[in-house]
């Protein structure tokens, strides 16, 4: 079933703002429609295959109404002529906040490939990465796919990435065949098309951006970490416990996996860092669950320290390694010397010299005088002294 476009915007004012056209970016993610979900369960699928409010006291607005009624005002659809454009475009550049909200509703509302070049005229004046001039181009590429992008190759702004990312929300298959025929610049440089594609894939199937990830990080992206941190955000709005740690489970062991898990436990921890625990303890062996337990106990120590201090001896012994380490680089910021002593107490020899050396950069940071103290005493090897220290 064809999603309807304002669940786009949803989308639109939720993720596709994170990321800014020109800068590396940061997860989010919209909810997911029953499509998203099936896609979310179906393990063996393939990367291949807002309302004008009424407001008498504006004649503007009030001229605007009576060329732009929908087809739940009057029963008909009704085309907006070029007058109605122009007086929503000069609403939006000139009204209040509200009117221009309600201005840009409606322009989204009314949005065809046949008027979309003429709306966009009215939206043209916004800087490339605002969050309007954003998602309009995201509305633009789920309604006429390569249509809105080709009109971004004449545009001195960056659009292209967030119409590719509207296309690949509406119709990945296609949206994806003309993004693998884009050059490796092309995919990547200051188009930013990649983050279009990773985006546009987790509205349309959480599980299509976990394998579009995955292909990324084989062929050498450095940003392919961020990208399954996009996916699992989607995951984890599409689908219940059982079906997030499907989804989980389903990406290749490795850093990707790794860090799709301590994504997930992560964010269950925010809500009930208790059950996140029993969640992570429960996943099958291996570094996926090692890196669930410690993003639990890193929650919960932030959270609570002193009961997730008192959680960890309670613990599996073969899981509290993973649960200090988590627990360690969280209390490291407020206490910086309580939190080099606990990553000190991990028994593991090269997971414990990775927590000191995570959490002895911060305490350096923080006091480089008692720091040195205590790396003069911590047995640290001298290259992980220059880790910590930023001599290499």
């Amino acid at each position: 079933m064809k999603k309807n476009i304002l669940h786009h915007l949803i989308w639109a004012l939720v993720a596709i703002t994170t990321f800014v056209v020109g800068s590396k970016m940061n997860s989010s993610n919209p909810e997911q429609t029953a499509k998203s979900k099936r896609g979310l369960q179906n393990s063996s699928s393939s990367r291949r295959v807002a309302t004008s409010a009424e407001n008498g006291s504006n004649p503007r607005a009030k001229s605007t109404r009576s060329k732009t009624k929908s087809r739940s005002e009057t029963g008909e659809s009704v085309t907006l002529t070029e007058e109605g454009i122009a007086e929503l475009g000069a609403i939006f550049k000139d009204g209040n906040l509200i009117e221009r909200r309600l201005a840009f509703a409606e322009m989204l509302k009314q949005l065809t490939p046949d008027n979309a070049r003429q709306l966009r005229e009215q939206i043209a004046h916004m800087s490339q990465d605002s969050a309007e001039f954003r998602e309009f181009h995201y509305a633009w590429g789920a309604i006429a796919g390569d249509e809105a992008i080709l009109h971004g190759k004449d545009t001195p702004k960056r659009d292209m990435a967030a119409s590719l990312a509207g296309w690949a929300s509406e119709d990945p298959q296609s949206a994806m065949a003309y993004f693998d025929n884009l050059s490796a610049e092309e995919q990547s440089d200051g188009t930013h098309m990649k983050w279009g594609a990773a985006f546009g894939l987790a509205d349309a199937d959480p599980q299509l951006a976990a394998e579009f990830a995955v292909e990324r990080s084989q062929s050498g992206d450095k940003d392919a970490d961020k990208m399954i941190h996009i996916a699992a955000a989607a995951a984890l709005k599409s689908g219940g416990q059982e079906e997030v740690t499907q989804w989980a489970s389903n990406i290749p062991e490795g850093d990707l996996q790794n860090t799709a898990f301590q994504r997930i436990a992560g964010d269950y921890a925010k809500e009930d860092p208790a059950k996140a625990v029993e969640w992570a303890s429960n996943l099958p062996e291996g570094e996926g669950k090692n890196h669930a337990v410690g993003s639990s106990f890193h929650q919960w120590a932030n959270r609570d320290p002193k009961e997730a201090a008192n959680a960890i001896s309670s613990l599996p012994i073969d899981q509290q390694d993973s649960a200090t380490y988590g627990y360690a680089t969280s209390v490291v910021h407020k206490e910086p010397a309580a939190g080099v002593q606990w990553a000190a107490n991990i028994k593991d020899p090269e997971a414990r010299t990775n927590a000191m050396v995570d959490t002895g950069r911060v305490f350096y940071r923080r006091d480089r005088e008692a720091a040195q103290e205590w790396l003069a005493t911590s047995n640290l090897t001298e290259d992980s002294i220059q880790r910590i220290t930023g001599g290499k």
